[in-house]
């Protein structure tokens, strides 16, 4: 909570939705900066495996956003937040706007990868994974 904000408010339970949302903030830019670096490990070792690993995990990045703008819009609907904070939880929705588009980006970078791979001869692929092990 402290990195949000370090001055406590009147209200606890206004204090324990900003915990809420920082925890999910702070999953989410893990996961997206995850998928990012399994997304470029995936493309410059050819590895179709890690690249759909990287479509598969999409969804999660996707939850957790729509969960962390549910609860910053529910959060300013109920509390009624002004000057720093509101500042904060609109900061935070774009944000999480950012990150997905990161995690898009990701997931573009395996969808290149695996097209890549079906483009190879079957004989090239097999020289790859010779020379990847």
């Amino acid at each position: 909570m402290d990195k949000f904000n370090t001055a406590h408010h009147i209200s606890g339970q206004f204090d324990k939705d900003l915990e809420s949302i920082h925890v999910k903030i702070v999953e989410m830019g893990r996961l997206v900066e995850e998928q990012l670096s399994l997304a470029i490990q995936a493309f410059t070792t050819g590895n179709v495996e890690l690249a759909q690993q990287v479509l598969s995990h999409d969804d999660l990045v996707d939850a957790l956003e729509n969960a962390i703008d549910e609860e910053c819009v529910r959060t300013i609907a109920l509390r009624q937040p002004a000057g720093f904070d509101l500042n904060m939880l609109v900061a935070i929705i774009k944000v999480t706007s950012e990150l997905e588009g990161i995690a898009a980006k990701a997931e573009g970078i395996a969808d290149i990868t695996i097209q890549l791979n079906e483009m190879l001869p079957a004989d090239t692929e097999q020289e790859t994974d010779n020379d990847g092990q």
